[in-house]
């Protein structure tokens, strides 16, 4: 997503939905792949990541530890707030802050 968006130009939120789509037909086209099943909800959250601005982010390097957080985050909040719309945008908001506080502490 943040290829998508940075690079390429395309803005983040036509690169989050181009991700999410993709991430979405994941299932239909490796049928046989059980656990791919499990993959678009996660990926999604990802592509929020993704949104992230370049203000924000350092970079790659910056995307991929929040990525990190995120999923952490993720596995951690998986029971919570089911029902409830914005888990998944929440969920990387979290992610993205917790890492711009520790980069903030660190450097």
């Amino acid at each position: 997503t943040y290829f998508i968006s940075v690079d390429l130009k395309f803005g983040a939120v036509i690169a989050a939905g181009f991700t999410g789509t993709l991430a979405s037909y994941l299932p239909a086209i490796f049928k046989k792949a059980a656990w791919i099943k499990r993959v678009p909800v996660p990926a999604y959250c990802g592509a929020f990541v993704g949104m992230t601005a370049p203000a924000v982010s350092s970079g790659y390097t910056f995307i991929i530890f929040s990525a990190f957080l995120t999923g952490a985050l993720f596995i951690t909040a998986k029971n919570v707030f089911n029902g409830f719309g914005g888990k998944l945008g929440t969920i990387a908001f979290g992610g993205v802050a917790l890492s711009s506080l520790i980069v903030y502490l660190l450097l």
